[in-house]
């Protein structure tokens, strides 16, 4: 039974006549698209990409420009009532749109340090959304603006002394920090510090460095330890190590982005921050004033790092901190930073 939406003539084909042309062959070899929007040629990879999104009737719509050689001299791309799509040889074809698209303009296309998509726009944590980049992603949430960044970087950024032990030495208050993420397995200690009721401490301990793809930050805080506190960073590492294998069950993969700990999974990486901190407890004894986890899903990391601006106290800078870590007289916060970098 012929398809009554299509006129088949010798050179085109005629897609609800009077509205959309369909040429078979353009000056390229590839299809002209002659509609109000004007006469346009898609071709080649593009051509395969924009039909293989659905064509006119995608969200992409008509064509608003022939396929075009990007400024660099390296890509190509088509422009479309509703995004667009770039090639280059080494990325292939991908399409672009919406606020992610918006962005990605202002910020100067494949000029800026994102350079030329390597993936369509996918699905994200928490209902967002994310295209991959040559140098970055950007993100993109419905309570969000589109986010740009290249690597999201987690800092120890110091402690505030609200109140120490009566009558102890304070030259050997550190913490010992363990951090499990999706790919991530790290455990380290902060510099001994001589610090006083009322006192702070800045630090720049890097935790983590990579995508925002979720990760729990266990904060033990010790007091007047007198033991190596190295040998409580192996027990830290352990530890690490064991939540690190109890997490990867919760783990997701998401194409071009990687493994995932996701917001739905949030509770489960939380007890491994717990695990991490009852082990090291376990060792040190009652050196320790306290723990703490903070649990920062991928939408929360990247906003940290993209739309947030620093808060400061006491001589700090930081973006979130730790309740207080307290024993008896002893209180103490922990600080930390998240930077795009």
């Amino acid at each position: 039974m012929p398809d009554n939406r299509l006129v088949v003539n010798r050179d085109r084909i005629d897609i609800d006549p009077g509205l959309v042309h369909v040429f078979v062959r353009g000056p390229h070899g590839g299809r002209m698209f002659d509609s109000p929007t004007g006469r346009f040629e898609v071709y080649g990879a593009i051509l395969d990409k924009y039909l293989a999104f659905g064509g006119p009737a995608s969200l992409l719509g008509m064509p608003l420009t022939d396929e075009t050689g990007t400024p660099d001299g390296v890509g190509r791309f088509n422009h479309f009532q509703g995004g667009s799509i770039y090639w280059t040889p080494a990325t292939g074809a991908h399409v672009v749109y919406g606020a992610i698209r918006a962005r990605w303009e202002f910020l100067g296309w494949e000029r800026s340090f994102l350079g030329y998509p390597v993936s369509d726009e996918l699905d994200f944590d928490e209902g967002g959304r994310v295209s991959v980049f040559q140098g970055g992603e950007v993100y993109w949430w419905p309570d969000t603006d589109a986010i740009e960044l290249h690597h999201v970087v987690v800092r120890y950024a110091g402690m505030h002394a609200f109140g120490v032990s009566s009558g102890s030495p304070t030259d050997n208050t550190y913490g010992v920090l363990g951090v499990v993420g999706a790919e991530s397995r790290f455990a380290t200690r902060t510099p001994r510090r001589d610090i006083r009721s009322g006192g702070s401490h800045a630090d720049a301990v890097e935790l983590y460095r990579g995508r925002p793809t979720g990760l729990t930050i266990s904060s033990t805080v010790i007091e007047h330890d007198y033991g190596s506190p190295d040998s409580y960073v192996g027990a830290a590492k352990q530890a690490v190590q064991a939540a690190g294998t109890a997490v990867a069950g919760l783990v997701t993969l998401i194409p071009y982005v990687g493994p995932l700990l996701g917001a739905a999974v949030i509770a489960g990486v939380a007890e491994a921050g717990d695990d991490i901190a009852a082990w090291v407890a376990g060792i040190v004894g009652d050196d320790v004033m306290g723990s703490a986890q903070n649990t920062l899903t991928p939408k929360q990391l990247a906003v940290l790092a993209g739309r947030t601006g620093d808060s400061h106290f006491a001589g700090l800078t930081y973006k979130f901190e730790t309740p207080l870590l307290s024993d008896g007289d002893a209180s103490y916060k922990f600080y930390f930073t998240v930077a795009a970098e």
